[in-house]
């Protein structure tokens, strides 16, 4: 048969191939390849699988220069590792991809230099858009995003300043503090990642603290816990805190990850959850509602701030002002790992 239909159809399909094939018009596949928004899902979807039947291979450099856009979106998060953001990601890339869009993702261990050189390796390939963690960053990746004059959204926080979709990380902190101070605890300690480029964490820290100082309480310097973000690091955090001359009998953790180890820490000392200390989380990660006893958490609709984050920046790229400061869903969760504060001394 000599060249196959694929190799001649490579070299020789066109704009016009693409749309008898689709049934739509030439300029209906030129909107949906310059990445236009004004084209209904159907007829996108029509036109890409036309141009998967043909082989119809877009040239990108030209797209680009004729659209000014690489159809690409850059994520750059802390990191991979925990359903904290991967999970965000998924929802963000669903919303990004429905558009025309590959995402780029990036992580930066929480390290603001790192951070700082992500970016510019994001704006360097020429993404069109931007979604960051956060509020807290090196000004210079202000300097660089602004110079390239593309939208940018931070996600997992609330900055009246900039582009943001979260929540009030001080709010949450707050409620949860409430929820253990009902249930009479005064004794109160945390688990948490390192929080110097984590506002997140600094402010659930400040929450915290600031709510225990109404009631004339406060967190010793000796129970309040920095660690990585591992399973291992928050058992070694809880073993501690166990193992000193006094017990707190409520346990903050930053994530549900911490009080998991948390929990398995108490466990493995033979102290009972929730009746000698009480252990709560953060996220609401799919196993919480199973662990032994299931934990007490904040629910944060994870796939809900990467859906929301996506949609700003997808109207901002369309020439829309979306709205520039977006709340998104917590929830206290109140399960078997908080109980009463235990009577008697510790």
């Amino acid at each position: 048969m000599g060249d196959s239909p694929f190799s001649a159809l490579l070299s020789r399909a066109s704009l016009q191939d693409v749309a008898r094939l689709a049934g739509v018009s030439t300029a209906t596949v030129s909107r949906v390849i310059n990445g236009s928004a004004t084209v209904s899902d159907d007829k996108r979807h029509a036109v890409q699988r036309a141009c998967d039947e043909l082989g119809y291979v877009l040239n990108a450099a030209a797209r680009t220069l004729a659209s000014r856009r690489s159809m690409t979106i850059g994520a750059v998060v802390p990191t991979l590792a925990t359903e904290t953001f991967s999970r965000t990601l998924a929802a963000f890339q669903q919303r990004v991809h429905e558009a025309g869009y590959t995402l780029l993702v990036a992580s930066f261990g929480f390290d603001a230099q790192v951070e700082l050189k992500e970016v510019q390796t994001m704006l360097e390939h020429g993404v069109d858009a931007l979604m960051v963690v956060g509020r807290t960053h090196d000004p210079k990746m202000w300097d660089l995003i602004e110079r390239k004059r593309i939208p940018c959204v931070q996600a997992w926080a609330q900055d009246p300043h900039r582009p943001s979709v979260g929540f009030d990380n001080v709010a949450v902190a707050r409620q949860m503090v409430e929820h253990l101070l009902s249930l009479g605890h005064r004794k109160f300690a945390m688990i948490v990642g390192e929080p110097s480029f984590n506002d997140r964490v600094g402010d659930r820290i400040a929450g915290t603290g600031a709510r225990l100082a109404e009631e004339g309480l406060a967190i010793p310097a000796h129970w309040h816990m920095e660690t990585d973000l591992t399973l291992e690091g928050a058992i070694v955090a809880m073993q501690r805190l166990l193992r000193g001359p006094t017990r707190p009998t409520a346990v903050i953790c930053a994530n549900d990850l911490l009080a998991f180890g948390a929990l398995l820490a108490a466990k493995n000392l033979g102290v009972r959850v929730p009746e000698e200390v009480s252990i709560v989380g953060f996220n609401d990660f799919d196993y919480a509602r199973y662990m032994s006893p299931p934990l007490t958490t904040i629910r944060v609709d994870l796939a809900q701030i990467g859906d929301f984050a996506g949609a700003y920046l997808l109207e901002a790229l369309a020439g829309k002002r979306p709205v520039g400061l977006i709340e998104t869903t917590t929830e206290l969760l109140v399960r078997g790992s908080s109980g009463q504060a235990p009577s008697g001394p510790e």
